[in-house]
């Protein structure tokens, strides 16, 4: 399968992301969480598989991350 993003845009890509690193580490990190938090249980990849061995401790992070995002609402409105 071949690529069909051009080399142009690969490079003002990779360009933006040198000249804006902060931002390519707060999206990553924004990315990480919602996919912990969206994954596809009914998917065949290894998240899945790991979340549904571990379901009840899936559940607990998610109450203990929704309670940390409402604490730091909490904090940030202040």
């Amino acid at each position: 399968m071949e690529n069909k993003t051009s080399k142009a845009q690969l490079k003002a890509v990779s360009n933006w992301n040198a000249k804006n690193p902060l931002n390519v580490t707060y999206n990553q990190k924004k990315r990480a969480a919602r996919s912990f938090v969206l994954i596809d249980l009914k998917g065949n990849t290894k998240g899945a598989k790991a979340i549904n061995e571990n379901r009840i401790q899936y559940i607990k992070d998610l109450k203990d991350l929704h309670s940390d995002i409402e604490q730091r609402l909490k904090d940030l409105q202040q």
